[in-house]
């Protein structure tokens, strides 16, 4: 198993047509967005613009959560939805998407038959919790929205501070302690 918090000092930040994405983590480490070369990316994104049209991304699927703000997001010939924090939508980079509103939110994506499960978890100060992935959990990431939040993996204690993300490689524990002085937000991503 192998764990590393990366803070906004790893990250990449870019401007696209309706605001900027940033660039959170990427698999394998020398892939290139701009290559689409990538197995998995994590990213989010500041849609700035009321109307955007989302880049054409095929074969690439997408799992997108909003953070701040609400959209109404159409993939044109499959569905229309209204996104608030922490909704979550799956769609196909195949697909043409666009969007109405402004927000800030976490992206997901994956190529192949990587399959990924993504939620949030809110706590309230002094609270735990035993966050319990799935068993064909292989990755683990835990991004930090609000709050400094304690995480126990087996005998060791990390503090992930508002916009860090842990990751943990190769997970071989049944559960993971959590908690805070403060009331916190976390992006839970699972990776099979």
């Amino acid at each position: 198993m192998k764990t590393s918090i990366l803070s906004p000092q790893h990250f990449l930040t870019t401007k696209w047509s309706g605001g900027s994405s940033t660039q959170l983590y990427i698999f394998p480490a020398n892939a290139s967005f701009t290559e689409r070369n990538f197995e998995l990316r994590i990213s989010t994104a500041k849609v700035e613009v009321e109307e955007s049209t989302f880049t054409a991304l095929p074969g690439i699927h997408r799992k997108l959560m909003i953070l701040e703000g609400e959209i109404s997001i159409n993939h044109e010939g499959q569905y229309r939805k209204h996104l608030k924090p922490f909704n979550v939508n799956n769609f196909s980079g195949d697909w043409k998407t666009t969007s109405i509103g402004t927000c800030t939110d976490f992206n997901v994506m994956t190529t192949g038959q990587r399959q990924c499960e993504l939620y949030y978890l809110a706590m309230g100060a002094i609270s735990s919790y035993k966050l319990k992935p799935k068993e064909t959990c292989k990755n683990l990431f835990l991004y930090a929205t609000s709050g400094a939040i304690h995480v126990q993996l087996m005998d060791v204690n990390y503090i992930l501070a508002t916009g860090n993300l842990l990751v943990i490689e190769n997970l071989s524990v049944s559960y993971i302690s959590i908690n805070s002085d403060e009331d916190f937000g976390l992006v839970v991503l699972e990776i099979n």
